[in-house]
């Protein structure tokens, strides 16, 4: 029978083993075997390593970037999986795999931060890979790779299953012993990678982590877009003539309408906070907030209600029939900054100008045909594919995550997916054995928003699921909008709920109901 040293043997130079093995018998690592990962050859892939560096500064550990698949594609256009992977010299035997965001297109530090609160999985001695997914950008929105199969292959899916593999033979290699869990992270199009690999790859990861998926872009984008011509029919003319949507809402009346929602939502969770936990109970209506007479000068207009009716609302086609999910209340639809994403009130912002351009009209079933014409994206979205059974079998366990004033992906349809989910996969195995829903209020995509607390731990919590059986309840979050409040993240269905009593700014005066 081979074993992992014989196998190091057949894959690596002689010159370097002795070092290797030397520095890493008992899964350590250290400068001169860092340094020595220059000269690394895998069996299975062609390797370029492009750098081999030990890093001192915080956690000590090798760095190593390089490529795999190294190819000409169309139009004789180089593509390769690029990566980096933190080995750290203190390994616990796990590995992270680092999800990516966007199209992709570039390789970011493999630190392991998503989810992981304020210690990143690299500080907790995890080895840690990250990866373009196969192919360059100019920027990581950057389309132009679906001119070729094989990277769309790779963005699609095929780079989460190859570059796990190759981490995995690294690790080997540099520790003189196999990963004993793999975990993922990620959100975003990590999220989707996430997803990705509990449908297609249910024995590639032991644990997983799925933030704000972008599950499927095509439909989250038509529907931001209709939002946007929705803006546009009711936004004065500009001196070009086309509607300026800088002047569809003042501040003032975008300020009404978080007001409103903050009347309508904020205290069903017991606390009169700024933050709305009983997401379920959330009943927003926006004609409450029409001017009438003799009634308040905070009003907005029967047709700017109506506009922010539809912001909320599902896109329908002409039959009723929902085609993407409505978008919850909360309180980050006012966000206008450089740094961040601009809520869905802020569709004037610098950000969103091109969005739909300044259309007035919006021929739905246009672009439903238009959508379903386009195979590229059919193969990259992850939301039909409900049966995990074999990754829930296995022992495998998932964690989702989503921000309710994500302006980009709706956290309903997160919501949606799980509970289609629940009911393909847990009459083989109860969802609440191996899934996990978390919701956060106020949180933009993946991170941010003026009332969030976007600093929770799930990391350590799907560690102790995976290793000792521990299933996950509330998790802590705290965030800079809040300076020195917490409060319980619930798994869903259950929320935060304010027990009567106690400091409201700590997270033990409430419990998850």
């Amino acid at each position: 029978m081979t074993t992992l040293l014989d196998w190091r043997l057949a894959c690596a130079p002689l010159a370097i083993l002795a070092t290797i093995a030397t520095a890493e018998a008992q899964g350590k690592g250290d400068a001169a075997a860092c340094s020595a990962l220059q000269n690394l050859t895998l069996d299975r892939f062609d390797l370029k390593v492009e750098s081999a560096a030990h890093v001192t500064e915080g956690t000590p550990h090798c760095l190593l970037s390089g490529s795999i698949e190294n190819r000409e594609g169309v139009g004789g256009k180089p593509y390769a999986i690029g990566f980096a992977m933190a080995l750290p010299d203190e390994w616990t035997g796990r590995l992270l795999f680092q999800g990516g965001g966007g199209l992709n297109g570039l390789v970011r530090p493999p630190l392991g931060a998503a989810a992981a609160g304020e210690r990143p999985a690299l500080e907790r001695g995890f080895a840690v890979i990250a990866n373009d997914s196969g192919h360059r950008g100019e920027n990581n929105f950057d389309p132009s790779f679906k001119e070729d199969q094989i990277a769309v292959l790779n963005f699609s899916h095929a780079s989460v299953e190859k570059v796990t593999l190759l981490a995995k033979d690294i690790a080997a290699a540099y520790y003189d012993q196999p990963a004993a869990r793999s975990y993922f992270a990620g959100c975003s199009t990590g999220g989707r990678e996430g997803m990705t690999a509990a449908q297609r790859y249910p024995e590639l990861f032991d644990g997983i982590i799925a933030g704000a998926p972008a599950m499927r872009t095509d439909r989250s984008n038509l529907s931001l877009a209709w939002k946007a011509v929705e803006m546009n029919r009711i936004a004065p003319k500009g001196d070009d003539g086309k509607p300026d949507r800088s002047r569809a809402f003042s501040d003032a009346d975008r300020q009404v309408v978080l007001d409103g929602i903050l009347k309508a939502c904020d205290g069903l969770d017991g606390a009169e906070d700024g933050m709305i936990f009983d997401t379920q109970a959330c009943n927003f209506d926006p004609a409450e907030l029409v001017c009438k007479a003799g009634g308040p000068n905070a009003c907005i207009t029967a047709e700017q209600a109506e506009v922010v009716k539809a912001t909320f609302a599902p896109l329908t086609d002409t039959t009723g029939r929902e085609r993407y999910v409505a978008f919850p209340p909360d309180t980050g639809i006012n966000v206008n900054d450089d740094e961040a994403i601009p809520g869905l009130l802020r569709f004037d912002s610098p950000r969103n100008r091109q969005a739909r351009n300044l259309a007035t009209e919006f021929d739905v079933e246009k672009e439903i045909d238009a959508l379903a014409a386009d195979p590229h994206q059919q193969l990259i979205n992850s939301d039909y594919w409900t049966d995990l059974g074999s990754y829930a079998g296995r022992g495998g366990k998932l964690i989702f995550f989503h921000g309710m004033s994500d302006p980009w992906f709706s956290a309903n349809d997160t919501i949606d997916y799980f509970a289609r989910m629940d009911a393909a996969t847990g009459k083989k195995t109860p969802t609440g054995e191996w899934a996990r829903l978390y919701l956060v209020p106020g949180m933009a995509h993946c991170r941010g928003g003026p009332g969030a607390l976007d600093q929770f731990d799930l990391l350590s919590a799907l560690v102790d699921w995976v290793e000792e059986g521990k299933a996950p309840a509330a998790v802590t979050a705290t965030g800079a909008a809040f300076p020195g409040r917490s409060r319980p993240l619930c798994p869903y269905p259950s929320h935060a709920q304010y027990a009567g009593s106690g400091d409201m700014e700590k997270a033990e005066s409430f419990s998850c109901k």
